[in-house]
């Protein structure tokens, strides 16, 4: 491909518009053309910040237009699936934000669709962008701890998601929303598939929410059991009102690794009373260069000069594992990922 790849957004909301700023500015091969958002006010804000002319309230409309060769998916995940289709239909290439869908069954059209496109599809877990955790991975695959047996993953964020992502049954609630790049990252680091999950949460800090929408929880703490018989555990919660936090350990059967944590990359102050340094504010800034690594990447591989880094089944497998761990939290019991699967 040698001319610039026609980039749509669609949803102009917070991850979206860390996309749409990236292709704004430039990612190599590439230019933002259009943004696609029903609410008119924010769509006229992205359209003015982004200088793009093309602007759509119907987001499947933008999926199949012409003069587009490729859509970022950043809209609420209960259309996720439409958008997608419509747009691997059209034979474009589609980078989608996590979950891919709300359901296993909206999940399997995209597969089908996107094994019959000549288009791409890539799921956006920008972990697998950022520099420490592509670190830890390459130690992990030189066995410098060996093999994997414990994988500890901790996410928490610090203000609450969109209301629409209260309810569990269109979005997947905070397993989802947060706790999906949890655990894509245990299938990443272990090499291993979730099998068993048992699964515990609440409305701690807020149970009205709970009481409009049940199955709501905002701290929640997960036991997994993996395909090749390591173990794995991942901790959520939102709002964490102190900061951002994303971090990991691997323990292996010759050594530990740990990357991530709650504290900024800033300056350290130390006095005679303690030491201090500032917390992670926001995914954002945190993960700044994994996007923008994450973008380039999606650009290169539509172009034909990289293979992709995750695919369609990476993001129903890591929605089945949601899934799963949600008919844990309701039901008290563990739960295979066998028994979420559709027959």
């Amino acid at each position: 491909m040698n001319s610039e790849l026609r980039v749509a957004l669609v949803g102009a909301g917070r991850a979206g518009m860390v996309h749409a700023r990236n292709f704004a500015s430039g990612v190599r091969g590439a230019r933002l053309v259009a943004v696609a958002d029903p609410d008119e006010q924010a769509l006229a804000a992205a359209a003015s910040e982004l200088g793009v002319d093309r602007t759509f309230t119907d987001a499947i409309e933008a999926a199949g237009a012409d003069g587009i060769d490729a859509v970022v998916i950043a809209a609420p995940t209960f259309i996720h699936a439409d958008v997608a289709v419509r747009a691997l239909e059209a034979g474009k290439h589609v980078l989608c934000e996590k979950p891919i869908s709300s359901t296993l069954e909206e999940a399997a059209r995209i597969v089908r669709a996107a094994d019959r496109s000549t288009g791409q599809f890539l799921m956006a877990f920008m972990r697998r962008f950022d520099a420490g955790f592509v670190r830890a991975a390459e130690r992990i695959a030189a066995g410098d701890i060996g093999e994997p047996l414990l994988v500890r993953s901790t996410g928490r964020g610090p203000g609450l998601p969109p209301e629409w992502a209260w309810d569990v049954s269109r979005s997947g609630g905070l397993i989802a929303e947060v706790n999906s790049h949890d655990i894509d990252t245990v299938r990443w680091l272990s090499g291993q598939e979730p099998t068993r999950v048992y699964a515990v949460g609440r409305a701690a800090k807020r149970p009205d929410i709970a009481e409009r929408h049940p199955g709501f929880v905002d701290v929640l703490a997960a036991t997994f059991e993996l395909s090749e018989g390591a173990i794995a555990q991942v901790d959520g919660a939102c709002p964490a009102g102190y900061g951002y936090d994303a971090r990991v350990e691997v323990y292996g059967s010759e050594g530990t690794l740990l990357v991530g944590g709650p504290t900024a990359r800033t300056a350290l102050l130390v006095r005679s009373d303690g030491a201090v340094t500032d917390p992670v504010r926001s995914w954002r800034t945190l993960f700044a260069d994994a996007y923008r690594e994450e973008n380039r990447h999606f650009v290169a591989v539509a172009r034909g000069e990289e293979e992709p880094r995750t695919g369609v089944l990476d993001g129903v497998q890591a929605l089945a594992t949601v899934l799963a761990t949600n008919r844990s939290i309701a039901t008290g019991v563990p739960v295979t990922l066998a028994q979420v699967r559709p027959a």
